[in-house]
This record gives structure tokens, C-alpha cells and sequence, in this order.
């Protein structure tokens, strides 16, 4: 018997988070049990998250305010720890997880830190996994910082550059990071790294993990046989350019100071 726990971040997405909550109610049962943390960020027009699943346990916790991403989550493994379970998930609400993802998870027994799903979107029509093959070069995110602080700059790039980005298809394969928005981590990554603690409100999660990993000489694995579908971002599509902008400007810098 495999113990999985997911831990959820909810802002203002309500609808979204019954759906998500509703789907997982839905999957194949199997040798796993399933435990599900939910951090309310919003910070008004705030309210009760009364589903009551029937496959699962589910406790929620109301924040008041908003902790950011990884903020939100470090808030929940400080009261749930990751260590009590197998598989510990961080989790977006905007998603629809495959009926057998726990069945074929539940089976996995590798030595790695981290399992980067095949993340299906249905707005762009391809896998986001992998994220990130390779450690970025030190050049390549101080480019992004300048492009980040001058939305000008970065609304360009998208425009042009990034919509040339070949997209390809991946076996299973060792990565250096999978996508935030699904993200499976073992209970080899909290032994090693303790719990989840990003001091910064949001973006570039996924390289942060990654150089955890990375330093720790610790496995993040591709898997395309755990999926995940997509729908779209609800929290974060709620950014104006500027903002979006901004935050990841302050994401990179972070991560250039403390890891290069």
C-alpha cells in the first residue's frame, strides 16, 4: 500500500478546485491510499470549502492571505508533513488527472526524487514535461531577467522567439526539472532537502526543485506513463503583463544570487 498525499494551493478558483476535487473521486481505486491538503490564498471574497469526498480524505486550511505558491505550500508541510507519505504531490487545481495515474504511480519503486509527468494542455495541444532537459546556463537567465524587467522586451520575445520554440516529443528520461503545475516528489527528495522553502511568491518553482535535486545529486525522472491533463492557468492567468513580469524578474534574481 502506496500513501499519497497532494497538496493544493486555491486562489479565488473556487469552481475550478470543486472540479479538481470532484475528478479525484473518479479515479481507478487501487493499492493506495489518498490524502488531499487544500491552502486557501485568497484574501477576500473568501469561501467554505465544503466538498466531502467519498474515495479520499481531504483537510483544508484558510490562510486569510496570500502566501504565494510555494509559500502556501510550505504553510501546509509544516502541519502535514510530506514524510508520512510515499509520493507527495503539489498540485494545481486546473487540472484533470488520469483515471489510472494513482494505479501506475503506485507501482513506481525507482530511486528518484522527483517524477515529472506527461502534462498534457489543451490550450497549447502538447506535453509541457519535459520542462527543463538541461541546467540553464548562467547566461541564459540573466538574458530573462532583462527581458523580464522591460514587459516591453519580454511581450516581443513571446511574439516572436518563443512562438518558433519546437516542441518534441520524449521518452521516459532523466530531466533536470518537470513542469510546477503537476509535480511529484518522493519521499527521498524530504529526507534529503526537508520540506518545501521558496521564500519567493511565485514563479520558477520548477528550478528551484531542480537545483535541490541537482546539488543533492538526486534523479528527476520524465515519465510520459502518468498523465495529466491541463485546462488552464486560473491563478496566474489573472496577471496583468507588468505583474506577471515583475514577479518573475524577482523569481530569477533569487534563484542567479543563490544558485549561480
Amino acid at each position: 500500500m502506496k500513501n499519497i498525499a497532494i497538496y493544493c494551493v486555491t486562489y479565488n478558483s473556487y469552481n475550478a478546485l470543486y472540479n479538481f476535487l470532484v475528478s479525484l473521486d473518479n479515479l481507478t481505486k487501487g493499492n493506495f491510499s489518498l490524502m488531499v491538503f487544500i491552502a486557501d490564498n485568497s484574501d477576500k471574497n473568501t469561501q467554505q470549502i465544503s466538498y466531502t469526498p467519498y474515495n479520499y480524505e481531504l483537510k483544508t486550511f484558510t490562510i486569510g492571505k496570500n502566501l504565494g505558491y510555494f509559500g502556501a505550500i510550505n504553510y501546509l508541510m509544516q502541519r502535514e508533513s510530506p514524510l508520512n507519505y510515499d509520493f507527495s504531490i503539489i498540485s494545481n487545481v486546473d487540472l484533470t488527472l488520469d483515471k489510472d495515474i494513482f494505479v501506475e504511480l503506485s507501482k513506481k519503486d525507482e530511486d528518484v526524487a522527483w517524477i515529472a509527468p506527461q502534462i498534457y494542455s489543451n490550450v497549447e495541444q502538447r506535453d509541457r514535461n519535459p520542462k527543463i532537459i538541461n541546467r540553464y546556463p548562467k547566461k541564459k537567465l540573466s538574458i530573462l531577467k532583462i527581458l523580464f524587467h522591460y514587459p516591453l522586451l519580454y511581450n516581443i520575445y513571446t511574439r516572436t522567439l518563443y512562438n518558433r520554440k519546437k516542441f518534441l516529443r520524449y521518452n521516459k528520461r532523466r530531466i533536470y526539472a518537470g513542469h510546477g503545475s503537476f509535480i511529484i516528489l518522493t519521499k527521498k527528495y524530504f529526507n534529503t532537502c526537508g520540506i518545501i522553502d521558496y521564500p519567493i511568491f511565485l514563479f520558477c518553482e520548477e528550478i528551484y526543485l531542480g537545483e535541490q535535486c541537482y546539488r543533492n545529486e538526486m534523479t528527476v525522472m520524465y515519465d510520459p506513463s502518468l498523465v495529466v491533463y491541463d485546462t488552464e492557468h486560473v491563478s496566474t492567468g489573472q496577471f496583468k503583463s507588468k505583474q506577471y513580469c515583475k514577479y518573475n524578474y524577482e523569481a530569477i534574481k533569487y534563484i542567479l544570487k543563490t544558485f549561480y
